[in-house]
């Protein structure tokens, strides 16, 4: 059995003006490319990316409003998920600057970095079907 993985994940949205299709198209042709080798460089075990959809949040708010009204759904627009057995893991990534030149340059162009929110801990599951 494996040691459990330590899990990161951000939640960012869209910069103002900027699409969905526009900071889809980014993320996957830019970011994703040149953030992926970095991931391996530096032991990332797993990366997802959990991206907003509109259509399937307005038809849960009916039930939501029903069962839950004080609760809402997110609007982050890509939920960023990260696994990695150690924290220097994370820590080298960010720190190398390939990150910075590459895999999230002009970033700022398509997220509003002002409001993203990270959680960090552990994931345990208890039904896996």
């Amino acid at each position: 059995m494996s040691a459990q993985q330590i899990k990161y994940t951000v939640d960012h949205y869209r910069k103002e003006g900027v699409s969905e299709e526009a900071l889809l198209k980014w993320f996957h042709e830019v970011h994703i490319p040149n953030a992926v080798p970095l991931m391996k460089k530096h032991g990332i075990t797993k990366y997802a990316a959990h991206t907003r959809a509109p259509e399937l949040c307005d038809a849960f708010q009916v039930a939501l409003d029903s069962a839950r009204p004080e609760w809402e759904i997110s609007k982050a627009d890509v939920v960023l998920e990260f696994w990695m057995p150690d924290m220097k893991c994370l820590s080298n990534l960010f720190l190398d600057p390939e990150w910075t030149e590459k895999a999230v340059k002009n970033q700022e162009d398509w997220i509003n970095e002002t409001i993203s929110t990270v959680h960090i801990g552990y994931d345990t599951v208890y039904l896996e079907d």
